[in-house]
């Protein structure tokens, strides 16, 4: 069960990357703070992966992997655009609706994995997946009359692709894992999809920045430290993601994962003193059943 510890320490630190690139994106524009992910991350990505590897001959032996390159690269294309998306999900009032369907992913992560993957889930286990998707939609709800009112708008819509391009990118990436034959190790697997990916990423976020919102890297500059934490986190948490990839199905670990809308309540009920609200727990606790349903069919 080493991959449920990995992922909620992922899950912490997604939870800690999404706060600080909130913040962000209120002085910087939704591509920047969606560069900031990338870019921040990539150069301790590097690092590690050259501390790991020690030659740089590794490379040509990794990128000649059949479909690595191709997987590797739709992943990393996809969760810029989901990255984009659900930014762009802050500047609607009504934010939280759209945030609350992107959740599902997981639901499209199973989906995904089969059609793609060819992994199948047993009917408990895509069960307890749908159970904890409506845990947490309902626990990030908080107020049911304003999702109901709001579930036909334009957020509804964006949350969905933001769930579906997240879903992609999850699938692909464990795709692009997996073809790592010529790696023995699930560390290094784990660290080699995430420095190309944060690679590629870095690359696309660059020259789009660089040919048409140039402005946006000295305010980059002005709120580096901000940056830099907010890379720290981000490859923590993705680092974290695929290393679990390369133990079990993605579908597990996005489901488990969702416990990072957990913490992010309890930061607001004991941190900032937030009253707990009676939808909140149940949606708490119909996503500790969904989630033990999905852990049990494993058994």
């Amino acid at each position: 069960m080493n991959w449920i510890l990995v992922t909620v320490f992922g899950a912490f630190f997604q939870n800690l990357r999404s706060s600080l690139q909130k913040k962000l994106n209120k002085d910087v524009s939704t591509l920047a703070s969606t560069y900031v992910r990338f870019a921040f991350a990539l150069p301790f990505s590097a690092i590690l992966f050259f501390i790991f590897f020690r030659d740089l001959q590794i490379l040509k032996e990794i990128l000649v992997q059949p479909g690595f390159l191709l997987n590797v690269s739709l992943a990393s294309i996809f969760q810029i655009i989901f990255t984009f998306f659900l930014l762009y999900l802050f500047n609607f009032s009504n934010f939280v609706v759209g945030t609350s369907l992107s959740k599902t992913e997981v639901i499209q992560v199973a989906l995904f994995e089969y059609l793609i993957l060819n992994e199948k889930l047993n009917k408990f286990g895509i069960s307890g997946i749908i159970i904890s998707t409506l845990g947490v939609i309902l626990l990030s709800v908080k107020d049911l009359r304003l999702f109901l009112n709001n579930l036909f708008s334009k957020t509804t819509i964006i949350g969905l692709i933001s769930g579906l391009f997240l879903g992609l990118s999850v699938v692909y990436f464990r795709a692009a894992i997996l073809t790592l034959e010529n790696i023995s190790s699930n560390f290094g697997k784990a660290i080699t999809a995430l420095f190309i990916g944060l690679f590629i990423q870095t690359l696309i976020l660059t020259i789009y920045l660089i040919f048409f919102e140039k402005s946006e890297f000295k305010k980059l500059y002005r709120d580096k430290y901000e940056c830099l934490l907010t890379g720290i986190a981000g490859l923590l948490a993705s680092l974290s993601w695929f290393y679990a990839f390369t133990l079990i199905q993605s579908s597990f670990v996005r489901a488990v994962g969702q416990i990072e809308l957990l913490f992010s309540y309890f930061s607001s009920r004991y941190i900032f003193k937030e009253k707990v609200k009676i939808i909140e727990i149940i949606g708490i606790i119909i996503f500790v059943i969904g989630v033990t349903m999905l852990l049990l069919s494993r058994t």
